[in-house]
């Protein structure tokens, strides 16, 4: 019985710090995208042309102010190589919702209509399940 006492106030603790922190500090805190695919097919003869796509996406993407980091990760080791990963960090979810809002403007406004679609119908060839999940950074644990 003791240690379900210790452990639940120390879980109330954690709990009244973290929100604490976070009214305290949250023009500091971040916005984190995270979006996970699979690979559906190998990319075979068109892994350069994929790379180049993901390349020339993010050059344009990244010119924008209200994305403050971006990272596109590929698997490197352990149990399902076909996991594929996009990290996108705002400032706040205003700027993730309008970056979103203006997203595909931006990229056909830099590349034209035609080589959007082109990268569409490669996106759709090769990139299968999908998930997007948020997250709000915890104030003060940012190295």
């Amino acid at each position: 019985m003791t240690r379900l006492s210790v452990s639940v106030i120390l879980f109330i603790s954690f709990v009244l710090f973290s929100f604490a922190a976070m009214a305290q500090s949250e023009d500091d805190s971040r916005i984190v995208h995270i979006q996970t695919s699979k690979f559906k097919a190998a990319l075979g003869d068109d892994m350069d042309a994929f790379g180049d796509m993901l390349r020339r996406q993010a050059e344009i993407l990244n010119k924008d102010s209200r994305l403050l980091s971006f990272r596109i990760l590929r698997h490197n080791w352990g149990a399902d190589s076909r996991d594929f990963v996009l990290v996108s960090e705002f400032k706040n979810m205003a700027d993730l919702e309008a970056f979103y809002n203006d997203m595909n403007s931006l990229l056909e406004e830099a590349m034209g209509k035609e080589q959007m679609d082109k990268d569409n119908e490669m996106w759709g060839k090769y990139i299968g399940m999908h998930s997007d999940e948020v997250y709000a950074e915890v104030p003060g644990t940012r190295k």
